[in-house]
């Protein structure tokens, strides 16, 4: 999709959640895959560029950045709330602990400020 023009934003994030969707596809199952650091990688690059789709930015935004406009939360986080709520943990407890854990990450980070 362009950068100018196209669809709006809500019809790209609509796209976002239908690959994030596939994504996370039995998560619970394969979570603990988050230590191995090429496989987030690529992860974190797939979400990069949905982000990025779904604000039409350019590629010289960070990645934290642009997770924050587009309010994408981090792969590893989204892959830890479904393993939360998949081993019984509350909806809205999950969220707000992701959403703890994901303003910490921005508070301690030091790039995309």
């Amino acid at each position: 999709m362009p950068n100018v023009g196209g669809t709006r934003a809500s019809k790209r994030r609509v796209l976002a959640s239908v690959v994030h969707s596939q994504l996370l596809y039995a998560a619970p199952a394969w979570h603990k895959v988050t230590n191995n650091r090429k496989l987030m990688q690529r992860l974190r690059r797939i979400q990069r560029i949905m982000s990025i789709r779904v604000c039409s930015t350019y590629k010289i935004v960070s990645g934290k950045a642009i997770g924050v406009i587009a309010e994408i939360a981090p792969i590893d986080l989204l892959i830890q709330e479904r393993y939360d709520r998949y081993h019984g943990m509350d909806k809205n407890l999950a969220r707000t602990k992701l959403l703890q854990q994901w303003q910490e990450k921005w508070n301690n980070g030091v790039y995309g400020r």
